[in-house]
C-alpha cells in the first residue's frame, strides 16, 4: 500500500488481502459493518480506537491504516485523549517498529489489548504522563521512558498540562497465513 492511499483504500485492500468479509471483520473487531463500509468508501474518518480495533482484528500494525505524517502535521488521528501522527516505521529481526508523535490531554485514554506480543514504549518529550498496563501505571517526566505490554489493557493520560510523547509500537512478525505465507502489514 502506498503512503498516499486513502484510509478507505488501505482498509479495503488489507481486508481483502486477509480474505476477510465485511461481516467477519465486524465480528472480529467489534466495529459495525456500516461503519467499516463508510470507512472503506471514505465517507467518514476514523478514531484511533477504531483503527486499533480494525488492525488488531486484521493482524496488522496500526501504521497499515495510518496516514503518513512524517511530512504532514495535519495527519494526526484522534483518540479519547490523544492525537497521534505516524512518523516512521522499520523492521528489526524481532519486531516491526512504528514511531508516533502523540499529544496527550488530561483525560485518561483507555486502550484495549492489541494483538499478542505487541509492546509499547512511551518517551516523554514535554510534560508529565501516567502510563502503563492497567493496575501498573507509572508516572514519567520529561526524558523518561517506559516499555510495557500492549497486548493487555493499558492506559495513559497527561498529568497537568498537555503532554507530548514519542510512542513506539513494537509488533511481532505476523503469523503465517493458511497457505504458509506471512501476511504483510
Amino acid at each position: 500500500m502506498s503512503a498516499d492511499e486513502s484510509l478507505g483504500a488501505k482498509l479495503k485492500g488489507l481486508r481483502r488481502a486477509r480474505g476477510c468479509s465485511l461481516s467477519e471483520l465486524s465480528r472480529r473487531s467489534g466495529v459495525g459493518k456500516g461503519t467499516i463500509s463508510e470507512l472503506e468508501n471514505d465517507r467518514r474518518g476514523a478514531r484511533l480506537d477504531t483503527l486499533f480495533a480494525l488492525t488488531t482484528a486484521l493482524e496488522a500494525p496500526l501504521g497499515a491504516l495510518m496516514p503518513d505524517g512524517a511530512l504532514d502535521t495535519t495527519s494526526a488521528v484522534q483518540g479519547d485523549s490523544v492525537a497521534a501522527t505516524l512518523l516512521t516505521r522499520w523492521p528489526t529481526e524481532e519486531y516491526l517498529v512504528e514511531v508516533y508523535r502523540a499529544t496527550l490531554s488530561e483525560r485518561r485514554q483507555e486502550s484495549a489489548a492489541h494483538a499478542a506480543g505487541v509492546r509499547e514504549t512511551v518517551t516523554v518529550v514535554r510534560g508529565r504522563v501516567r502510563v502503563g498496563c492497567v493496575g501498573d501505571e507509572r508516572e514519567l517526566g520529561e526524558g523518561e521512558s517506559l516499555r510495557y505490554r500492549g497486548d493487555v489493557p493499558h492506559r495513559f493520560s497527561a498529568l497537568g498540562a498537555t503532554t507530548d510523547v514519542l510512542l513506539l509500537m513494537h509488533y511481532p512478525p505476523p503469523p503465517p497465513s493458511d497457505d504458509g505465507r506471512e501476511h504483510s502489514g
